[in-house]
């Protein structure tokens, strides 16, 4: 396949992307409006989004494959999304001391969709087996072991992730118990 061909997908792709891309430019032009982990998702959101807007003229140029593989690499956007949940999750731990500090017990927290949670664990596997297999073909002269090898760890990889996404909304997003908010301090 020409590299024509790919950057045209490249670009109705990212074209198509802009339900994403055009919330996410709001949350982060929003500043303090928003909580911090939603602009952190979103700066992720645009970094991802902003990558493939880059590749479409890194792949009209004459730019090896390994150039436009680093540049793809480079703009993903998995290390936002994981200091995106880092920082919800503080502001979680936050709101619920200002609960307890103001009289109301611990919130029940609801249990992410299941669906919501699959994703959670099956996304970032397959961007890590689509980063291994990349490397492993990269790593040398291309033939049917190579190709072979790349495929069955790839495979492996999303396995692993596809294990962990069925078990783990099964126990792990347990909603936490606590009392809810049943009312100001003081007033019966």
């Amino acid at each position: 396949m020409s590299h024509a061909v790919l950057a045209l997908a490249a670009a109705v792709f990212c074209a198509a992307g802009c339900v994403w891309s055009l919330p996410a430019v709001a949350d982060v032009r929003a500043r303090e409006d928003r909580p911090r982990s939603r602009r952190i998702a979103a700066a992720g959101c645009l970094t991802g989004w902003g990558t493939v807007a880059l590749l479409v003229p890194l792949l009209l140029a004459p730019v090896s494959w390994k150039g436009i593989g680093a540049v793809a690499v480079a703009g993903a956007a998995t290390a936002l999304a994981a200091r995106s949940r880092v920082q919800r999750a503080h502001e979680l731990r936050e709101a619920e001391e200002h609960w307890v500090a103001w009289g109301y017990g611990v919130p029940v927290r609801p249990a992410p969709a299941p669906s919501r949670a699959f994703l959670i664990w099956l996304l970032p596997g397959l961007v890590v087996a689509t980063a291994v297999a990349t490397a492993i073909l990269w790593s040398g002269q291309a033939d049917l072991g190579r190709t072979a090898a790349a495929a069955l760890t790839a495979a492996g990889i999303v396995s692993v992730f596809l294990a962990i996404a069925i078990v783990d909304p099964a126990g792990g997003h347990a909603a936490r118990r606590g009392e809810a908010p049943r009312g100001r301090p003081g007033r019966r």
